[in-house]
């Protein structure tokens, strides 16, 4: 076992031996490549987020519509449970 951990350590040794260690004339095209990449991941990236601002904008929109359908429902509730406790009242005062 010790023997193999020895024999992977060599063959990584004499992999990263093999790389070459100065700079390239493709590491200055890859950088550039690189960049690129970035500038449409970030326009891609601005894409995401305009999509998704205007999701949460609908979300908020239809959220402030439900908000405002309950408030009214509470109000009818709150009516008719006053309208109840007086004509229990009525009821009370005429029997008393």
């Amino acid at each position: 076992m010790a023997q193999r951990a020895k024999a992977k350590k060599t063959d990584k040794s004499a992999a990263s031996a093999a790389k070459p260690k100065g700079k390239s004339s493709a590491a200055g095209s890859s950088s550039r490549g690189n960049r690129t990449k970035s500038a449409a991941t970030s326009g891609r990236a601005g894409g995401d987020l305009e999509a998704e601002c205007a999701r949460l904008r609908r979300e908020l929109a239809a959220a402030k519509a439900e908000i405002a359908q309950l408030q009214k429902r509470q109000e009818l509730v709150v009516n008719r449970i006053d309208w109840v406790i007086d004509s229990l009242h009525n009821l009370m005062e005429d029997e008393g």
